[in-house]
């Protein structure tokens, strides 16, 4: 089975094409809702990973987007699974962020952080630099896709706090970047790929692959075809 877990500010339908795509070539899908039951105001991280910990086996592979890329390396770090794909992931302990006008940006979300209240980005920070490569005239939509995000999750993965021991992981990675992505850099992907010895491309697009998702279901298919070969 395939497992797709998104990333903060979104839910499981966001995979819809994808899941079209990999049901019509025989695979198994099932995407996440990670938020679903939970009280924002008191998950954390470790909660998502233990909530798909709770539904997946040996003979899948996780494919996850940003905060779920970072998902699919605590998995392959704690659980035998088949295989991982991470795309525009998030990094994990010991690799920097590397755009710092993001970071700056996101102290406007500090006072509701401080306060434990779920955080929702502005329309702003959504166009400069999630979907900095989508047409102004649809960024609107994105943004009324995007949901609040429980505080403590934002604040875990904005200072690094998540780590993972690359030792631990025995099945096969593949981290795919976006040539345009601001809010997880080619550069950076590329790190922690280099961290688990992974396979490592960059295709066209920014964070949102969402609206520009064909290249990327089909570098996944390519993965696939070796992991179950």
């Amino acid at each position: 089975m395939l497992v797709f877990i998104h990333g903060m500010w979104c839910n499981g339908s966001i995979w819809k094409n994808f899941i079209e795509y990999f049901k019509a070539r025989n695979y198994e899908c099932k995407a996440v809702n990670l938020k679903e039951g939970f009280d924002l105001r008191h998950v954390c991280f470790m909660d998502y990973v233990d909530k798909v910990a709770s539904i997946v086996g040996k003979e899948d592979v996780l494919i996850g987007h940003s905060m779920g890329g970072l998902i699919v390396q605590k998995m392959a770090e704690q659980k035998r699974i088949k295989g991982g794909v991470a795309i525009c992931s998030a990094p994990p302990k010991g690799i920097e962020h590397s755009n710092l006008t993001m970071k700056l940006h996101s102290l406007r979300f500090l006072p509701r952080i401080i306060m434990n209240k779920p955080v929702k980005p502005d329309i702003k920070f959504v166009q400069n630099f999630v979907a900095n490569c989508i047409d102004k005239e649809k960024i609107e939509k994105i943004w009324d896709k995007i949901e609040p995000e429980a505080a403590k999750v934002a604040y875990e993965l904005a200072t690094g706090k998540i780590a993972v021991d690359e030792k631990k992981i025995r099945c096969p990675l593949l981290f795919i970047a976006t040539k345009n992505d601001k809010a997880s850099p080619p550069s950076m992907v590329e790190k922690i790929a280099k961290k688990y010895n992974a396979e490592f491309v960059v295709k066209d697009g920014c964070h949102w692959i969402f609206d520009n998702w064909e290249g990327i279901a089909e570098e996944i298919a390519k993965f696939l075809v070796k992991v179950y070969e």
